[in-house]
């Protein structure tokens, strides 16, 4: 909780939006909601709406402020989050919508608290780990990285949230040391080369 994975997907469909894809954040998190008041839209129908058959897309999704970036909202909170997420209907759902748009975001509850982030992985091209410095532990992390390999996710990366580079030396030690030296690979007259 509280990593800046709903920020992170906000921040990462802005950013193919305005590259000029259409694309389609959808708030997976069943539980605790939150992108409907990120985007300042009505959460009151959304993907629960679509699951149970009590709206369909055109109520269902919302345009947003960002040109080429819409929004699923959770809807209604269900009581079974995790069955829901892990039906044939999700799966119809998710292929539906993957022709209308050219990317689409599923934004996830915490994977070491509930296994929904594990059911969705399975069902995404890609996963990112979304971390936040000084705050998730090493073993947290490890733990979140085994369910994740143990479902076989493709992690495509990880984004760290929230670092402070003036914190613990990383600003004047490493940052300052980068613009000094230069950055190279290899052997020096390779890293010249490439610099």
């Amino acid at each position: 909780p509280s990593e800046g994975k709903s920020t992170t997907a906000i921040a990462l469909g802005t950013t193919m939006a305005q590259a000029g894809s259409r694309v389609l954040i959808i708030d997976t998190d069943l539980r605790r909601p939150r992108l409907h008041k990120s985007f300042g839209v009505s959460g009151k129908t959304g993907l629960t709406s679509l699951l149970l058959d009590t709206a369909d897309k055109s109520e269902s999704i919302k345009s947003t402020d960002v040109p080429g970036l819409d929004l699923l909202p959770c809807g209604p909170l269900p009581p079974n989050p995790s069955e829901l997420l892990h039906t044939e209907k999700f799966s119809a759902i998710l292929a539906s919508l993957d022709e209308m748009y050219d990317r689409i975001i599923l934004d996830s509850p915490p994977v070491n608290l509930v296994t929904d982030a594990s059911i969705l992985s399975q069902l995404s091209d890609g996963t990112i780990f979304v971390v936040k410095a000084s705050k998730t532990t090493k073993d947290a992390a490890r733990r979140a990285t085994r369910v994740l390999s143990g479902v076989r996710a493709n992690l495509l990366g990880v984004v760290l949230n929230d670092v402070d580079l003036k914190q613990g030396g990383y600003y004047k030690d490493n940052y300052y040391q980068y613009y000094r030296t230069g950055y190279s690979y290899g052997s020096d007259a390779e890293g010249q080369a490439n610099a």
